[in-house]
């Protein structure tokens, strides 16, 4: 199982989206293998047009749901004050899905350049396939 982040379930949701990005998604959604959390599945919801919704509520529905924990949120804080030392700054919701993959030792598949940023600091603790 890998946890898809917001930045590649918007690629593979846009009709025009990146080929390659829709392709990966799609493959790992027909074997099963698509997780999704609590901060990601906000993003979604709070950016999805209207002509997306029925993809995303289906897509959401084949993959697996992690809860974001309650001891997440200060492993989190953790994550980010680690960062912050190094001179990085992440957006949160980056920081808590970042939390759920190195708490699960998930492969974290998005197209965003601030999870390998936060591997760079944490190194193998956080997993990143960039699509």
């Amino acid at each position: 199982m890998k946890l898809v982040d917001t930045s590649a379930w918007v690629e593979f949701l846009r009709r025009a989206g990146d080929p390659q990005a829709k392709r990966a998604v799609a493959r790992l959604l027909e074997d099963g293998l698509t997780v999704y959390t609590c901060p990601i599945r906000f993003e979604l919801l709070s950016g999805v047009r209207p002509e997306e919704e029925g993809d995303l509520q289906q897509a959401l529905g084949l993959s697996h749901h992690i809860l974001f924990e309650p001891d997440d949120w200060r492993e989190a804080a953790a994550l980010e004050r680690l960062l912050r030392k190094q001179g990085v700054k992440i957006p949160r919701n980056d920081l808590f899905a970042a939390t759920v993959a190195i708490r699960t030792g998930l492969a974290l598949v998005c197209r965003d350049a601030h999870f390998s940023a936060i591997a760079k600091v944490v190194g193998n603790r956080l997993l990143v396939e960039q699509i």
